[in-house]
């Protein structure tokens, strides 16, 4: 249990990312001091899947981080017109999800980074718009911070001077 401003906070309930991490240290530490207790339990691979599911966790929000670094780029550079509302729609729906899981796992969001999945968004849209002008446009860094990412409010401007 952490104390948390005179209040009893389980990590589990307010931190599932940071949890996994100190209870896979913390088996491998006991593993370690006291090997005779717990005989037959194999502590390496118990913390192993432990830490596996906070990877999940982090898989999941850094998958949907890209597509929504993706999107706000097509908002930003491509001068298509008829598909705007649908890429807001689908980055509205990313962002309610990542806000989800990050509140059950905050240190996951310290974990991002953003410069490896703008990276990463860039590449999927040049293999899918290789044709289109637009796309030599695109950062090579990082083109929005992780608050931008995830307010609901906040869009880009399109540099083709599309309005939504």
């Amino acid at each position: 249990m952490q104390v948390q401003e005179g209040l009893s906070v389980s990590l589990y309930d307010s931190d599932f990312y940071g949890w996994t991490q100190d209870q896979a240290a913390a088996l491998r530490r006991l593993a370690n001091e006291r090997p005779n207790v717990g005989a037959g339990i194999d502590w390496e691979h118990v913390a192993e899947e432990i830490e596996n599911l906070s990877s999940d966790t982090l898989e999941k929000i850094e998958d949907l981080v890209a597509q929504i670094v993706a999107h706000l780029l097509r908002l930003e550079y491509c001068p298509d017109a008829a598909s705007r509302n649908h890429w807001r729609g689908e980055v509205t729906a990313w962002r309610n999800t990542v806000r989800r899981w990050a509140k059950r796992s905050p240190a996951a969001l310290k974990r991002l980074d953003i410069a490896e999945l703008t990276e990463d968004a860039v590449a999927e849209l040049r293999a899918r718009y290789d044709d289109q002008p637009w796309v030599k446009e695109l950062p090579a860094g990082s083109a929005y911070t992780i608050t931008e990412l995830l307010d609901r409010d906040w869009w880009p401007v399109n540099r083709t001077g599309l309005e939504d």
